[in-house]
């Protein structure tokens, strides 16, 4: 069985090193976060590229799709957190809370109403703990 994996494409799409790699909950399409500074999205269709996520000052070191599939968070080596929405590609929130690089990032599956979470670790040691409201994307 193994023996039937095969590369179905290669792109070249960053500038340099590409740390990071998701899929959205659909599996039509990909985002790579790389020592660019730049979080890109592909179709998994054709490979083609689909928009370009800016706003990091150091390379991006871990990212993650919410589970409702409207969102984007990725950690940099900059200490930030930056959530962007998946239909406009617009910037929805940048997080601060860690003193040091972003080592994960995590959405929960679960929702307590209409509250929803996400987790980051750093390496500072600490584990932040996010929180907003569905509505109003408002983090806290």
């Amino acid at each position: 069985m193994y023996q039937h994996i095969k590369m179905h494409r290669r792109i070249l799409g960053h500038l340099s090193a590409v740390y990071c790699v998701a899929f959205d909950r659909t599996g039509h399409r990909i985002f790579t976060g790389s020592d660019d500074c730049l979080v890109k999205i592909w179709s998994t269709h054709n490979g083609r590229l689909l928009s370009t996520l800016r706003g990091h000052s150091a390379e991006i070191s871990d990212m993650a799709v919410n589970y409702e599939n409207t969102m984007i968070a990725a950690g940099s080596c900059d200490k930030i957190i930056r959530v962007w929405c998946l239909r406009t590609c617009a910037p929805v929130a940048v997080l601060q809370g860690h003193t040091g690089s972003i080592t994960s990032l995590q959405f929960s599956p679960m929702a307590k109403g209409s509250q929803r979470y996400m987790v980051s670790t750093g390496a500072d040691g600490t584990v932040c703990f996010w929180q907003w409201e569905l509505e109003s994307l408002k983090f806290r």
